[in-house]
């Protein structure tokens, strides 16, 4: 029987839910990522470099693209997404920098030109929800200046709970000391798309071979190729299809694939 890979074995994850697409940075994002860290309010309310180049746009993507030295491990130590809205360019991105294997801080910044669209508390739920169910971390933490409205307004739609207490000069920004805001986030706090909070499930655990063919239904193949591939009958591979769709609670293969997608069980080719 096949085994899993362990999650950091495996290929990093693309989020979406319908609307904003989440996928992992790559070098031709450079330029957009340069234009778009030029902003003055991410300059003023990010530890950004600033005046941001080209060149700060491309080292940041090289230690944080999938296919860099370290292999896929590499974005697994720090999960990073370009956030998309309708189409594949850069409009912005998110990160989950992991203190340990229960705790991560979310970091956040959209581009100008896609603003006012809904995508920074998009992207936050999908990555939150991720970082909860594959990762299983207890909690997510939140961190910005004092003034910084667009930010806490992102995080306190998605349910974190932001202390009323200033911070005085806690956060070191520029070779400066800023007051700050801190937030926290646990799976029940998370509200679904339609604003109702709900407890994230644990990740199903799959058997080897229903990974298997779990991969394979996401790569689009049919009942049949699944079993000449594996080497196993139809009506096998039948019996697996239906224990996923149980293990994900998901009505049809097409959702079965999309939960997978979601919680990182398995990428679309």
């Amino acid at each position: 029987m096949a085994v899993s890979p362990e999650p950091r074995e495996r290929l990093p994850v693309v989020l979406s839910d319908g609307v904003v697409v989440l996928r992992p940075p790559r070098p031709d994002d450079a330029a957009d990522i340069a234009r778009g860290c030029q902003d003055p309010d991410i300059a003023r309310w990010t530890t950004v470099p600033s005046p941001y180049a080209l060149a700060d746009a491309e080292e940041f993507i090289s230690l944080r693209r999938p296919d860099g030295p370290e292999g896929p491990g590499q974005w697994w130590a720090c999960p990073t997404w370009a956030i998309t809205i309708g189409d594949d360019l850069w409009a912005g991105t998110i990160d989950l920098r992991l203190a340990d294997p229960e705790c991560a801080e979310v970091g956040y910044l959209v581009a100008p030109w896609a603003r006012g669209r809904g995508a920074a508390t998009r992207s936050l739920r999908l990555a939150c929800r991720w970082g909860f169910t594959a990762l299983g971390l207890r909690v997510i933490q939140w961190q910005a200046q004092v003034g910084n409205e667009a930010s806490r307004a992102v995080a306190t739609r998605l349910g974190f709970r932001i202390s009323p207490q200033v911070h005085r000069l806690a956060l070191a920004s520029r070779g400066e000391r800023q007051d700050g805001w801190f937030g926290d986030l646990l799976p029940e706090d998370l509200p679904d798309a339609g604003g109702a909070r709900r407890r994230a499930r644990p990740l199903p655990r799959l058997t080897g071979r229903e990974q298997d063919v779990l991969d394979l239904m996401a790569a689009g193949r049919s009942n049949r190729h699944i079993a000449e591939q594996l080497g196993i009958s139809e009506n096998t591979v039948k019996n697996h299809v239906r224990r996923i769709l149980e293990k994900l609670q998901a009505a049809s293969r097409m959702e079965a694939v999309v939960s997978g997608v979601q919680q990182g069980l398995t990428r679309l080719p």
